[in-house]
């Protein structure tokens, strides 16, 4: 008898492993969604920013005359997986190119 016991806690162990597994795929999947549904929010405020400040000119000289605090903030959000490298780039040559 000591034996089917001991069977059954390796069984009841190996089950525990497996819903720890399977929690631990549920949270990574979430936590991507997560950041999918951050990157498309991103998105969606990206667009809302240039057209604020096309309509009154004078916030747009504040921006020419700070670029590197602009591509700090870019770095920041690369760095936070929020932008892609490539983004990054687009974003930092638009700065560049403005100087």
């Amino acid at each position: 008898m000591a034996i089917g016991a001991s069977v059954a806690k390796s069984r009841a162990s190996a089950a525990g492993e497996k819903q720890a597994q399977a929690a631990q795929a549920q949270q990574q999947q979430a936590q991507q969604q997560i950041q999918a549904q951050q990157k498309q929010i991103e998105a969606l405020q990206q667009p809302q920013q240039p057209q604020q400040p096309q309509q009154p000119q004078q916030p747009q000289q504040p921006q020419q005359e700070d670029p590197m605090q602009k591509l700090q903030k870019y770095a920041d959000l690369k760095q936070k997986g929020i932008i892609t490298e490539e983004e990054y780039q687009k974003l930092k040559t638009e700065v560049l190119s403005k100087m």
